[in-house]
């Protein structure tokens, strides 16, 4: 797993699904190259457009959402359109927008992302920014080439291009991205919340986004005493710490499970792999080998950490 910069994501989903495939050569969807001339933008280029582009769309979606235009606009959503040039049906974007942060997928491009702000509901859409992404959701009618259509379509703003699609509500369990996505960004509240617990053997089991500034982890000791704790963002100071009844668990709590260096990793096994997390590649122990932490050559960044999944 990679920690190059706070917002960049390192896993691999599944990239067609259904939506992704019913999308391609939709018309109307795709990457939409910037206007005034060919090429490569500069990144000094590439911002000022993305801040223009901004301001219209914002501009275009109105003044406040009532209450019933909001409740258009709650959940989670997936949405796809296809990559211009590319041809043969391959090369479909996705995003998956989570209540905690959004994931942005295009192949052979990478992935990107971040935590996600507030929301901001107007009446003719819903716009919010994660990492480098500003992302805009409408509730209106969007073909797609079978001659079906889904209920809202979708632009994502990214280095000043703007990329449109077809979205709809929800996001497939095989295609979830877990709490470790955004790992990089809640590492200081994670680490200020580890300094609470005595002992070196202890992982965290999940961690999340709580309001604007605070995070909430959770952690387990190797006896398995088990502590949730809410810190700043910025892992300046804890603000709450309490033990855990074995009775509450959360929703996708230990897939996967963090162990901060240092230290070594544990074994990996038949049913569990181990990721490590550094600013280098990942590094996954196949099943049964070696119990020693991959080497590290001189010059490479220091590791993180490791991440432990569950494989069956």
């Amino acid at each position: 797993m990679r920690l190059e910069r706070p917002t960049k994501l390192a896993f691999r989903h599944v990239l067609f699904s259904v939506l992704a495939a019913a999308a391609l050569g939709a018309s109307g969807c795709g990457r939409q190259a910037p206007a005034g001339g060919e090429g490569e933008l500069s990144t000094g280029d590439a911002a000022e457009r993305q801040r223009v582009q901004a301001e219209q769309q914002l501009a275009s979606l109105g003044g406040p959402a009532n209450a019933q235009t909001r409740a258009l606009y709650q959940g989670e959503f997936t949405a796809s359109g296809a990559l211009e040039g590319l041809g043969g049906g391959e090369g479909a974007w996705e995003l998956r927008l989570l209540e905690d942060y959004a994931q942005f997928e295009r192949p052979g491009l990478g992935e990107d992302g971040g935590l996600a702000g507030e929301r901001d509901y107007r009446e003719q859409g819903l716009r919010v920014s994660a990492g480098p992404l500003i992302i805009t959701i409408r509730a209106e009618n969007c073909p797609l080439p079978s001659g079906e259509a889904l209920p809202y379509s979708a632009s994502v703003l990214f280095e000043g291009v703007s990329y449109q699609g077809c979205a709809q509500r929800g996001v497939a369990l095989a295609d979830r991205p877990t709490w470790a996505a955004v790992l990089s960004e809640l590492l200081p509240a994670i680490d200020v919340c580890l300094r609470r617990v005595n002992g070196r053997s202890v992982r965290v089991t999940t961690a999340s986004l709580l309001g604007e500034d605070q995070v909430g982890v959770r952690l387990r000791q190797g006896d398995g005493g088990r502590f949730g704790c809410v810190a700043t963002l910025n892992g300046s100071r804890v603000v709450a710490f309490d033990p855990l009844l074995d009775s509450d668990h959360l929703y996708g709590e230990s897939d996967p499970e963090f162990i901060r260096a240092p230290g070594n990793p544990p074994p990996a096994g038949e049913c569990r792999t181990i990721q490590e997390v550094s600013a280098g590649a990942p590094v996954v122990l196949e099943p049964h080998a070696s119990e020693q932490s991959p080497a590290i050559e001189q010059g490479q960044p220091a590791v993180v950490g490791w991440l432990v999944r569950r494989t069956c």
